[in-house]
């Protein structure tokens, strides 16, 4: 898998140097504006604002941003993340933006950067429905690098065993806050270059395909295993914000 890591103030020039690459309808792997966060039609403006929105913080510095694109007139990504810089170029905030499939509904999640963390990973409750086979009452936790030479996000995920259903917690689980599902992601940095893009949509010409068929084997195999279905109807997207303030020592694992 590969994902574009894009400095916002660069879309501009990319658009102009990377064959493959555009802004225009007609470019293969396309950055479309109305993919991303609603709001501000500057997509920038956008994601300080929903952050300032979660968390009474304006960021002010650059923003860079892990997505998948717009792939042959194709789009759909489970999880985009904004990496939110001070003026002096401090990492402060992750807006993780996280979308379901089918229903194709989105919410927010602002992490503050580790140097506010008291422990090793930041945790939460979770507030969106993604998986009918995860209910909603859990937490998630996670681990997070800076993007650089390498990237790393982690998230595990706990339940509360006192919300659960009867029959339906699994077993073997020793405690309520035990992880019962983990996901990692280690990514190594490669220039964002004409050569470099068309290798990787050589490899993998249509990268949603191949993510939403993942998302649904992964599922299939679920389902045949006879994993407990969970109801989404009472489902919390964007529009119920979840805060998270800067403060050290606080919501931490």
């Amino acid at each position: 898998m590969f994902m574009p890591h894009i400095h916002l103030n660069e879309l501009d020039q990319l658009d102009k140097q990377v064959k493959g690459f555009g802004l225009s309808l007609f470019s293969f792997a396309r950055f479309r504006r109305d993919d991303y966060v609603k709001g501000d039609p500057d997509l920038a403006q956008a994601v300080k604002n929903k952050v300032y929105a979660l968390t009474g913080k304006m960021i002010d510095g650059n923003i860079t941003m892990l997505c998948h694109l717009r792939y042959c007139g194709l789009y759909f990504s489970p999880l985009n993340l904004y990496y939110l810089h001070d003026n002096e170029g401090q990492w402060q905030y992750m807006l993780a933006e996280v979308s379901n499939t089918p229903w194709n509904e989105r919410h927010y999640y602002a992490i503050p950067a580790p140097q506010y963390w008291q422990g090793r990973e930041y945790s939460h409750d979770k507030a969106f429905h993604v998986s009918p086979f995860n209910p909603i009452h859990q937490q998630y936790h996670w681990r997070v690098t800076e993007p650089d030479s390498n990237l790393l996000v982690n998230l595990a995920v706990s339940r509360n065993k006192d919300c659960i259903s009867p029959g339906k917690y699994p077993r073997g689980l020793k405690n309520s806050h035990q992880k019962v599902f983990d996901a990692t992601m280690q990514m190594r940095k490669e220039n964002f270059t004409s050569a470099i893009l068309i290798k990787q949509l050589l490899l993998t010409p249509i990268m949603t395909i191949k993510v939403v068929m993942g998302i649904y084997w992964q599922a299939l195999k679920l389902f045949i295993k006879g994993a407990p279905i969970y109801d989404h109807s009472n489902n919390t997207p964007s529009e119920n914000i979840n805060k998270h303030k800067i403060k050290r020592g606080n919501d931490n694992a």
